[in-house]
């Protein structure tokens, strides 16, 4: 039997069981079968080390070794007392009287700026630029309900 008939479907509404029984998958060349797996290896290693990067570049792991950075802004608040800290330093920075405050040596990246007053926190948000300062502008604080009274 030849490669043209053993490769040729059975005629349409006939069976033939020889096709079957004959039939035998395509042959690879030696040597080009370890190629394709080495060329989808060296791919999909690429395709891993680009998707890692990518989370890397946007986690805070990569910003950390770059530096630190100031964050800079005002707290409005019923009466004084405010306080601000990160997650990262826990040390209470009190507010100016005029409600400004400014938190220096933070690390650069994404971090958590939190403030306290009356009891209560508030967490902000702030990307923190490399050897730079971010302003976070005003920060409205105000209690939602009054403490018991005994």
């Amino acid at each position: 039997m030849t490669d043209e008939q053993r490769s040729s479907q059975p005629p349409q509404g006939q069976f033939d069981p020889d096709y079957y029984v004959q039939w035998q998958p395509p042959v690879i060349p030696p040597g080009h079968g370890r190629r394709v797996v080495r060329i989808a290896i060296v791919f999909l290693s690429s395709v891993l080390v680009l998707i890692a990067l990518v989370a890397l570049w946007g986690s805070n792991l990569i910003a950390l070794p770059g530096g630190r950075g100031d964050i800079v802004g005002r707290v409005a608040a019923p009466a004084g007392g405010a306080v601000v800290f990160t997650g990262t330093d826990l040390t209470e920075i009190p507010v100016a009287a005029d409600g400004s405050f400014i938190v220096r040596g933070v690390p650069s990246g994404r971090q958590i700026l939190y403030v306290a007053f009356a009891g209560t926190a508030w967490e902000v948000a702030v990307d923190v630029p490399n050897q730079g300062t971010v302003d976070v502008g005003v920060i409205m604080v105000q209690p939602t309900a009054e403490p018991v009274q005994r």
